[in-house]
Protein backbone atom coordinates (compact mmCIF):
# COMPACT_ATOMS: atom_id res chain seq x y z
CA UNK A 1 0.00 0.00 0.00
CA UNK A 2 3.23 2.92 0.66
CA UNK A 3 4.02 2.23 -2.88
CA UNK A 4 0.95 2.87 -4.19
CA UNK A 5 0.24 5.71 -2.35
CA UNK A 6 3.38 7.05 -3.37
CA UNK A 7 2.98 6.92 -7.11
CA UNK A 8 -0.73 8.05 -6.27
CA UNK A 9 0.17 11.08 -4.76
CA UNK A 10 3.75 11.74 -6.75
CA UNK A 11 2.16 15.29 -8.91
CA UNK A 12 1.79 16.29 -5.56
CA UNK A 13 4.37 15.20 -2.63
CA UNK A 14 6.96 15.08 -5.54
CA UNK A 15 7.34 19.08 -6.33
CA UNK A 16 6.74 19.73 -2.54
CA UNK A 17 9.65 17.25 -1.70
CA UNK A 18 11.85 18.91 -4.12
CA UNK A 19 11.37 22.38 -3.77
CA UNK A 20 11.85 21.88 0.10
CA UNK A 21 14.84 20.06 -0.21
CA UNK A 22 16.24 22.51 -2.92
CA UNK A 23 15.47 25.62 0.33
CA UNK A 24 17.15 23.80 2.40
CA UNK A 25 20.35 23.64 0.57
CA UNK A 26 20.10 27.20 -0.74
CA UNK A 27 19.75 27.87 3.42
CA UNK A 28 22.79 25.76 3.82
CA UNK A 29 24.80 27.72 1.53
CA UNK A 30 23.33 30.98 2.90
CA UNK A 31 24.36 30.29 6.46
CA UNK A 32 27.47 28.73 5.72
CA UNK A 33 28.24 31.88 3.51
CA UNK A 34 27.20 34.55 6.29
CA UNK A 35 28.97 32.61 9.25
CA UNK A 36 32.42 32.01 7.52
CA UNK A 37 35.11 34.13 8.92
CA UNK A 38 38.27 33.14 7.05
CA UNK A 39 37.79 35.61 4.06
CA UNK A 40 37.86 38.37 6.17
CA UNK A 41 40.88 36.76 8.66
CA UNK A 42 42.70 36.59 5.09
CA UNK A 43 42.40 40.27 3.94
CA UNK A 44 43.39 41.02 8.03
CA UNK A 45 46.56 39.16 7.54
CA UNK A 46 46.74 40.34 3.53
CA UNK A 47 45.95 44.19 4.91
CA UNK A 48 48.73 43.90 7.99
CA UNK A 49 51.31 42.47 5.19
CA UNK A 50 50.66 45.73 2.68
CA UNK A 51 51.80 47.76 5.67
CA UNK A 52 54.65 46.40 6.65
CA UNK A 53 55.67 46.73 3.02
CA UNK A 54 54.97 50.28 3.17
CA UNK A 55 52.20 49.90 -0.14
CA UNK A 56 49.57 51.75 1.92
CA UNK A 57 49.89 54.57 5.53
CA UNK A 58 48.60 53.94 8.30
CA UNK A 59 45.21 56.29 7.63
CA UNK A 60 44.20 53.65 4.76
CA UNK A 61 45.17 50.71 7.15
CA UNK A 62 42.87 51.79 9.90
CA UNK A 63 39.85 53.06 7.91
CA UNK A 64 40.43 49.37 6.05
CA UNK A 65 40.70 47.68 9.29
CA UNK A 66 38.10 48.86 10.92
CA UNK A 67 35.55 48.06 7.79
CA UNK A 68 37.20 44.34 8.26
CA UNK A 69 36.45 44.60 11.97
CA UNK A 70 33.11 45.36 11.48
CA UNK A 71 32.12 42.78 8.70
CA UNK A 72 33.86 40.36 11.80
CA UNK A 73 31.54 41.63 14.24
CA UNK A 74 28.43 40.65 12.01
CA UNK A 75 29.59 37.34 11.54
CA UNK A 76 30.01 36.99 15.07
CA UNK A 77 26.33 38.12 15.76
CA UNK A 78 25.03 35.78 12.98
CA UNK A 79 27.38 32.67 14.82
CA UNK A 80 25.57 33.64 17.53
CA UNK A 81 22.06 34.09 16.34
CA UNK A 82 22.52 30.69 14.88
CA UNK A 83 23.53 29.07 17.69
CA UNK A 84 26.97 28.27 16.98
CA UNK A 85 29.93 28.28 18.45
CA UNK A 86 31.92 31.34 18.63
CA UNK A 87 35.58 31.17 19.63
CA UNK A 88 36.30 33.22 22.72
CA UNK A 89 32.83 32.72 23.99
CA UNK A 90 29.73 35.90 23.67
CA UNK A 91 31.58 39.11 23.81
CA UNK A 92 28.82 42.35 24.72
CA UNK A 93 30.09 45.76 23.41
CA UNK A 94 29.53 48.16 26.80
CA UNK A 95 28.48 51.30 26.64
CA UNK A 96 30.51 54.73 26.31
CA UNK A 97 33.34 55.11 28.59
CA UNK A 98 33.23 58.28 30.26
CA UNK A 99 36.54 59.75 29.76
CA UNK A 100 38.95 60.52 32.64
CA UNK A 101 41.75 63.64 31.83
CA UNK A 102 45.10 62.56 31.10
CA UNK A 103 46.65 64.46 34.06
CA UNK A 104 43.71 61.63 36.26
CA UNK A 105 44.30 58.65 34.34
CA UNK A 106 48.72 58.95 35.18
CA UNK A 107 47.85 59.78 38.72
CA UNK A 108 44.85 56.97 38.90
CA UNK A 109 46.53 54.43 36.63
CA UNK A 110 49.81 54.87 39.47
CA UNK A 111 47.70 54.37 42.29
CA UNK A 112 46.03 51.11 40.91
CA UNK A 113 49.52 49.67 39.87
CA UNK A 114 50.62 49.98 43.56
CA UNK A 115 47.60 48.86 44.86
CA UNK A 116 48.01 45.61 42.92
CA UNK A 117 51.57 45.31 43.91
CA UNK A 118 50.80 45.46 47.30
CA UNK A 119 47.75 43.21 46.81
CA UNK A 120 50.21 40.74 45.11
CA UNK A 121 52.90 40.77 47.77
CA UNK A 122 49.77 40.53 50.76
CA UNK A 123 49.03 37.28 48.72
CA UNK A 124 52.17 35.40 48.22
CA UNK A 125 52.92 36.04 51.78
CA UNK A 126 49.90 34.41 52.67
CA UNK A 127 50.24 31.24 50.14
CA UNK A 128 52.36 28.09 51.66
CA UNK A 129 54.22 26.44 49.02
CA UNK A 130 52.95 23.71 47.34
CA UNK A 131 56.00 21.80 46.87
CA UNK A 132 57.20 18.58 48.61
CA UNK A 133 59.52 19.52 51.86
CA UNK A 134 63.04 17.76 50.85
CA UNK A 135 64.33 17.36 53.97
CA UNK A 136 61.08 16.22 56.47
CA UNK A 137 60.21 14.15 53.32
CA UNK A 138 58.85 10.85 53.18
CA UNK A 139 61.23 7.76 53.68
CA UNK A 140 61.26 5.07 50.52
CA UNK A 141 62.65 1.71 51.41
CA UNK A 142 62.97 -0.42 47.92
CA UNK A 143 63.76 -4.58 48.87
CA UNK A 144 64.17 -6.02 45.40
CA UNK A 145 64.57 -9.89 46.25
CA UNK A 146 66.11 -11.78 43.19
CA UNK A 147 66.90 -15.04 44.92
Amino acid sequence: MGIFKHLLFWPVTGPLFLAEFSLNKVQGVVREELTDDTRIKAELMELQLQLELGDIDDEEYLAAEAALMAQLRDVRAWREEFGMGVAGGPVRVQGAVPEVPAADAVVAGEDALASAAEDAVDEAADRKPRGADPGGGADIDLHLDWD
